[in-house]
């Protein structure tokens, strides 16, 4: 359903994803009354979600420590500082974050609502792409939450278990961005002088769905505990397939011709959607290392 979308259209595609694992994380982690409160409302999408764990996943890769704070105090937490990014950010939306102690250094993973009072949300400016995504930054200033509302003080077994669902459903959007182009080629006047490359960005796209059924199939059975980091076949399908895409819609906008540069075109939205699979969590550069680091 999220390649399908992303065929038509990333920002959907992306906020899908963005509710898609919100719900799982309820589903699987929460407390029985914020899973009773919450879960069937995320299912029908009369509440939206909002996963926001891309500070989570660069404190745990050791590019960057967690902005967030957390103090406990009588069964109740208090939080504080900021979620730089994140989407789907309305005034009922559910937020899936993390926080640590600064005098412990523990991590946990926690839902709360934005209409809380100590959350405010700053709408992110004019972006290149995506602007239908209710995007912006997240402010906790003394947010008070029940413990009911802790996911997990299991930060490890949380992102282990987590993550290969999130690459996989994210790898959804990039090759259903790559399959409009590709169609779009096909239906191009001028794609014979490019048609090596073409051909290989077909023979790519085939590998890489096959990887993602493969990949997917795994995660039938609900994965036993992991260490915080996925698999490297994960890391790195979702990095060949935003790869991919950029790729392609760049031949994309050579095959189309001035017609696809004008804003408004297909062309010139696929290409501003695809520049945005560099930057969003876990960017180029986190896939990069941490695929090193772990390789090594």
């Amino acid at each position: 359903l999220i390649g399908a979308l992303a065929e038509k259209c990333l920002s959907t595609a992306f906020v899908t994803w963005s509710h898609r694992m919100t719900t799982e994380y309820i589903d699987r982690f929460a407390s029985d009354a914020l899973r009773s409160a919450h879960l069937n409302e995320l299912r029908r999408g009369t509440r939206v979600g909002s996963t926001a764990l891309a500070t989570a996943l660069a404190d745990k890769s050791g590019k960057e420590l967690l902005p967030i704070t957390f103090t406990e105090v009588d069964g109740h937490f208090e939080i504080n500082g900021v979620i730089p990014w994140a989407s789907n950010l309305y005034e009922d939306t559910l937020v899936v974050f993390a926080a640590r102690n600064e005098t412990t250094e523990e991590r946990v993973i926690f839902a709360s609502l934005l209409s809380k009072p100590g959350v405010s949300v700053k709408p992110a400016g004019e972006l290149l792409a995506l602007n239908a995504t209710a995007s912006g930054t997240v402010k906790f200033e003394g947010l008070r939450i029940p413990a009911a509302n802790v996911l997990t003080r299991d930060v490890n077994l949380f992102l282990g278990q987590m993550r290969p669902r999130f690459l996989v459903l994210q790898t959804s959007f990039c090759l259903g961005l790559t399959k409009a182009s590709l169609d779009a080629i096909a239906n191009a006047p001028s794609a014979t002088p490019f048609a090596e490359d073409i051909s290989q960005f077909q023979v790519e796209y085939d590998r890489l769905a096959g990887e993602l059924s493969r990949l997917s199939a795994a995660l039938e059975v609900y994965p036993a505990p992991g260490n915080g980091h996925s698999p490297l076949d994960y890391l790195k399908l979702r990095l060949n397939a935003a790869e991919l895409a950029q790729a392609t819609t760049r031949v994309e906008l050579a095959t189309i011709g001035g017609r696809g540069y004008y804003s408004a075109s297909d062309t010139s939205r696929r290409i501003r959607e695809s520049l945005f699979l560099s930057v969003q969590a876990p960017t180029e550069g986190s896939l990069r290392w941490e695929i090193s680091q772990l390789a090594s």
